[in-house]
């Protein structure tokens, strides 16, 4: 089967893209425009080739409720609609304290963070792991760590952690007509490129992901560096 010359160009050009800086720049527009640096933004938007990706992220930009802080705080923030945290589209609430312990959403995140913890990095005291521009600053950080991935975890992490919550959270932005749901099909994008590259990566299977991490980690022996923080303000940007 032949590709279709416009298809042919995306794929050139999808395989040229700097995934780490698309994604450091996807965990900055989802933060709230408060703390959002619009410079850096500006810049790295310019760095972003001509793609159905950049023209997502670029009506985003020029949309006035991009900038608007009520908008972000009312939407995604104060008892939102729609919770930029993944794991809110994943699993229920429990119904009681004594169940919120044990609930799928909590031991989620606490695989989350074992993940990141591989890969030397921390989540900031403020944020729970699964913040999603938590999340999008590990892929970023850990695209550059590929030396630390040597049984398919960074693939797992996108195939089994995040792929399966960004449809719900669209689908939530787009009925409460939210203009970050054009940023989350953007990230959909970027995630189906960054998955086509790991296509011939090994695939990290059980045993339970808890029990694995810290054995590996132990195996590496003294030489692991500090953790870095995975933060909500940026992630391992300069």
């Amino acid at each position: 089967m032949t590709m279709s010359a416009q298809e042919t160009d995306h794929a050139v050009g999808s395989a040229s893209w700097d995934l780490g800086l698309i994604y450091e720049l996807i965990a900055e527009l989802l933060l709230n425009p408060e703390v959002r640096d619009p410079l850096w933004v500006e810049g790295a938007l310019e760095r972003v080739p001509h793609s159905d990706l950049r023209e997502l992220l670029d009506r985003f930009n020029v949309s006035p409720a991009a900038h608007n802080i009520d908008e972000y705080t009312q939407t995604l923030e104060l008892t939102p609609p729609c919770p930029l945290y993944l794991g809110a589209h994943l699993y229920e609430e429990p119904n009681s304290c004594r169940g919120a312990g044990a609930c799928d959403r909590n031991q989620y995140m606490i695989e989350l963070g074992a993940i990141y913890a591989h890969f030397g990095l921390g989540v900031d005291a403020r944020e729970l792991t699964d913040f999603l521009p938590v999340m999008i600053d590990f892929l970023a950080a850990s695209a550059k760590r590929s030396e630390m991935d040597g049984m398919g975890l960074r693939r797992r992490f996108v195939e089994h952690y995040l792929s399966p919550g960004l449809p719900t959270l669209r689908a939530s932005m787009r009925k409460y007509e939210s203009v970050y749901e054009l940023v989350v099909e953007a990230l959909e994008i970027a995630v189906e490129e960054d998955l086509e590259r790991m296509a011939e990566d090994p695939v990290w299977l059980p045993p339970e992901i808890l029990e694995t991490i810290p054995v590996t980690i132990q195996r590496q022996g003294g030489g692991a560096q500090p953790a870095q923080s995975l933060s909500s303000m940026g992630g391992e940007r300069p």
